[in-house]
């Protein structure tokens, strides 16, 4: 398994070279993110769109 510091500089290094400070840290964000959604939906810590619509639906309006 590789450190935290490993897997972003592969990402980093997978950007063009010509990415702007921005785009690479929007594309850092964007990957531990998608990262903490897949341990969430590991650990049980997600609901299902159609408990999510339930809960939109109930806000007062």
């Amino acid at each position: 398994m590789s450190t935290a510091k490993e897997e972003l500089t592969r990402l980093i290094q997978k950007q063009p070279d010509d990415s702007s400070s921005e785009d690479i840290v929007r594309e850092l964000a964007f990957h531990v993110m998608v990262q903490r959604g897949l341990a969430d939906s590991d650990a049980a810590r997600a609901v299902s769109n159609e408990e999510m619509g339930r809960r939109i639906r109930s806000w007062p309006k």
